[in-house]
C-alpha cells in the first residue's frame, strides 16, 4: 500500500476519485440519474445516438447541426434502447459520463506534473475536479465531457518524449485524438491551430505536418461515410447553418467575457491568467511546447466564443482543460518563487494555492443539488396518453425519452430530433436576417419548416418550449387540428 501511495500517479488518482464522487453525488435522489436536469441538447444527442441502432442516420434522415462524433461514440451504449426502456438507457449513459470527467481530472494533473512538479499537478487536477461548469456537464450526455477528454488525451500523447518509430506512433495517436475532438465539436478546430503553433514554434514543422496529416486522415474516416450518403445536408448543417443562424443566448461580448472568466471562480481565473502570462513569456523557448499549446488553445477558444452566433454559460466547460493546466503552470511559478524564500513560506504558499484551486467547490456542490422533478411527471403523462405505435412529436427531446420514446420510432413516423435547429434552418434560407432566435421564431420562414412534419404526427407535446418556438399563428394552426388533453395534444378525428 505504501508503494502504491508513493507512485507519481497516486495523488492525481485520489483527486480523480473525488471528482467522480462529486459528479455522481447528484444522482443520489428519489429519481436517480434522471432527477438531475436533462437539457435540450442532451436529448438531441442521445436521440441521435440511439437512432443509429435503428438505421436512422443524421443528415440523411433528419437535419442535424453537429458533427457525428457524439452520436457514433455513444451509439454502442445507446443501442440498448432497442431492447430496454429508453429512459433507463439514458440513465445508464449518465452513470458512465462522470468517469470521463474523472479521467480528464487525472490527465490535467498528469500533464502539469510531468513538466512542472507534483504540487502544481495536484493544483491542476483540483481545478478541473471542482470546475463548476465542467462538473455539471460531466453528469450528462453532452459534448464537453468527450471533447475535453479527447483534447487532454491528445495533449498528453503529443507531449510524450519519444524517438524513432515510437515518435511516429505518438504523433499519429495525437492526430487521431485531435480528429476525434473535431468530430465531436467544430470549435475543437482551435486545437489544430494550437498544435501547429506549439510544434512549429519550436522548429518541429515535420511533427506538426505529421500530426495534422494523421488528423486529416482520421477526420475522413469520421466524416467520410456521412459525406458519401448525404454531403449536401451535412455541409448545410455543419457550415452554412452555423455561419448564418440567428444569434441566441448571451449576446453582449462583455457579459460573455465575464462568464468565460467565471463569475464564481475569480481566484482560479487569476491563477490561470498568471499561468497564461508565464506561458506567453516562455513561448519563444524551443522546448515550451506545452506552454504554446495551452495558451494558444485558450486564447483562440475565448475568441471563438466571443464572436460566435450563440453563447450559453455551460460553454465554459470546454475551457476547463486550459484553465486547469494554466492554473497548474501559474501555481508552479508561485511555488518556485516561494521555495526560494523558506520552507515555511513554501508550505504556506502550497496551502493558499490548494485553497484557491478548491474555491469553486461550493458552486460545484450547489450545481450538483439541481433537481428536475417535472421530467418524469411529463414522461408519465405521455406514456398514459400516447399509444406505443402512435407518432409523437415533442418539442423537448427529453420529454419523449422520459416517456420511453425515440423520434421516428416506430420507423416511418416523423423524425423530429432537433426541433430548435430544424426550425431555425428555415430562417437561414430566408431573405431577412433576424437579430435573435426568438425573432426568427416569429417569422413564417421558421414556421413553414416544421408544419409539414407536425401534420404527420398523431400527438404533440408543446409546453414551454413549443410555445416559444411556435408563433401565435402556428399555435392557432395547432389548435385547429389537435385537441389538448393535459400536457398532450391529440390529433382531431
Amino acid at each position: 500500500m505504501t508503494t502504491i501511495l508513493r507512485h507519481p500517479w497516486a495523488p492525481l488518482l485520489l483527486v480523480g476519485v473525488g471528482a467522480w464522487l462529486l459528479r455522481v453525488a447528484a444522482f443520489f435522489n428519489r429519481n436517480g440519474a434522471l432527477g438531475y436536469p436533462v437539457d435540450f441538447d442532451e436529448g438531441v444527442y442521445f436521440s441521435a445516438a440511439a437512432l443509429l441502432a435503428h438505421g436512422v442516420l443524421p443528415y440523411r434522415d433528419y437535419f442535424f447541426v453537429h458533427p457525428p462524433g457524439i452520436a457514433v461514440l455513444w451509439a454502442p451504449v445507446a443501442a440498448f434502447a432497442r431492447v430496454m426502456d429508453v429512459d433507463s438507457v439514458l440513465a445508464a449513459v449518465r452513470w458512465c459520463v462522470p468517469a470521463l470527467g474523472a479521467l480528464s481530472t487525472v490527465l490535467s494533473g498528469r500533464i502539469v506534473q510531468e513538466r512542472w512538479g507534483t504540487r502544481a499537478g495536484v493544483v491542476a487536477a483540483l481545478v478541473y475536479a471542482v470546475h463548476p461548469e465542467a462538473s455539471a456537464s460531466d453528469r450528462a450526455m453532452v459534448l464537453e465531457p468527450v471533447l475535453n477528454l479527447a483534447c487532454l488525451g491528445m495533449a498528453w500523447v503529443l507531449l510524450r518524449p519519444a524517438e524513432g518509430r515510437e515518435a511516429w506512433r505518438r504523433d499519429v495517436g495525437a492526430g487521431v485524438l485531435l480528429a476525434t475532438a473535431c468530430a465531436v465539436k467544430l470549435t475543437a478546430g482551435v486545437w489544430v491551430l494550437a498544435t501547429v503553433w506549439a510544434l512549429g514554434g519550436g522548429g518541429e514543422w515535420r511533427r506538426a505536418l505529421r500530426t495534422v496529416g494523421a488528423a486529416a486522415v482520421a477526420g475522413l474516416v469520421w466524416m467520410g461515410p456521412f459525406l458519401v450518403m448525404a454531403a449536401e445536408p451535412l455541409l448545410e448543417g455543419l457550415l452554412r447553418f452555423q455561419v448564418l443562424r440567428p444569434p441566441d443566448g448571451v449576446l453582449e461580448p462583455s457579459i460573455r467575457l465575464r462568464l468565460l472568466m467565471g463569475e464564481s471562480h475569480w481566484g482560479v481565473s487569476v491563477l490561470s491568467l498568471l499561468g497564461l502570462a508565464v506561458a506567453l513569456v516562455r513561448s519563444r523557448r524551443r522546448d515550451a511546447v506545452a506552454e504554446r499549446l495551452f495558451s494558444v488553445a485558450g486564447l483562440l477558444t475565448v475568441a471563438v466564443f466571443l464572436s460566435s452566433k450563440s453563447f450559453f454559460s455551460h460553454y465554459n466547460a470546454s475551457l476547463a482543460p486550459v484553465t486547469a493546466v494554466l492554473s497548474g503552470l501559474g501555481a508552479s511559478w508561485v511555488l518556485a518563487w516561494a521555495d526560494q524564500r523558506s520552507r515555511r513560506f513554501a508550505v504556506a504558499a502550497t496551502g493558499v494555492l490548494g485553497l484557491t484551486a478548491l474555491s469553486t467547490l461550493s458552486e460545484a456542490i450547489r450545481l450538483s443539488k439541481q433537481r428536475d422533478r417535472g421530467l418524469l411527471v411529463i414522461g408519465g403523462a405521455i406514456r398514459a396518453a400516447v399509444p406505443a405505435d402512435a407518432s409523437l412529436c415533442a418539442f423537448e427531446p427529453g420529454w419523449a425519452i422520459a416517456a420511453g420514446r425515440l423520434p421516428g420510432v416506430p420507423l416511418g413516423n416523423p423524425i423530429l430530433v432537433d426541433p430548435y435547429g430544424f426550425m431555425l434552418h428555415g430562417a437561414v434560407g430566408a431573405t431577412a436576417r433576424f437579430a435573435t432566435a426568438a425573432a426568427a421564431f416569429e417569422d413564417e420562414s421558421t414556421q413553414h419548416t416544421v408544419k409539414p412534419l407536425l401534420e404527420r404526427c398523431d400527438y404533440l407535446v408543446l409546453l414551454g418550449r413549443g410555445e416559444w418556438q411556435l408563433s401565435a399563428a402556428s399555435e392557432r394552426w395547432v389548435g385547429e387540428r389537435f385537441t389538448r388533453e393535459g400536457d398532450v395534444w391529440k390529433r382531431r378525428p
